[in-house]
């Protein structure tokens, strides 16, 4: 049985995701199909593309009842939605910064992080963009980065 997330839920109204069901038309026309003789669904909206359905019930009927029916007619089991994977851009991006950034200070033995890559990376091309006359853009606001990226408490702090 394939598994789905609770990405979103109001009053009415709820999100599943199905990862493992992403770009399979065919299971989502049927998964449509199916959900829509559960007792209170209004409305089903199935996205192949996201691997997303969208259902409308009935104020009286909880999102509970609607997942229940479909665990109970094998169409799919739902997990927490702590376990899905859904994140967003940025959430992505900084764990996978921060998954490189430990490699890294545990690689170079706690002598580089990535914050002092930045840093150096950013001073130096200031210093690249001073050299060839342009002091105001981009050389000022690179430099001004820099500075600021030593300076911040935010980053490099566990």
């Amino acid at each position: 049985m394939v598994s789905a997330f609770v990405i979103h839920e109001l009053p009415g109204r709820l999100r599943l995701r199905i990862p493992e069901k992403r770009s399979d038309p065919a299971f989502f026309a049927d998964l449509a199909e199916r959900l829509s003789e559960c007792p209170g669904v209004t409305g089903v909206k199935p996205n192949a593309l996201t691997g997303s359905v969208l259902l409308f019930h009935a104020a009286e009927t909880s999102a509970s009842d609607v997942t229940r029916f479909a665990e109970q007619t094998a169409l799919f089991s739902v997990k927490p939605s702590s376990a899905t994977a859904a994140r967003t851009l940025g959430q992505q991006a900084a764990k996978g910064l921060d998954a490189f950034d430990r490699s890294l200070t545990a690689v170079s033995g706690g002598w580089v992080d990535l914050q002092s890559v930045c840093f150096l990376l950013l001073l130096g091309l200031g210093v690249h963009q001073a050299r060839r006359g342009q002091l105001l853009s981009p050389a000022a606001p690179l430099l001004w980065e820099a500075i600021r990226l030593v300076s911040s408490d935010k980053i490099g702090k566990r």
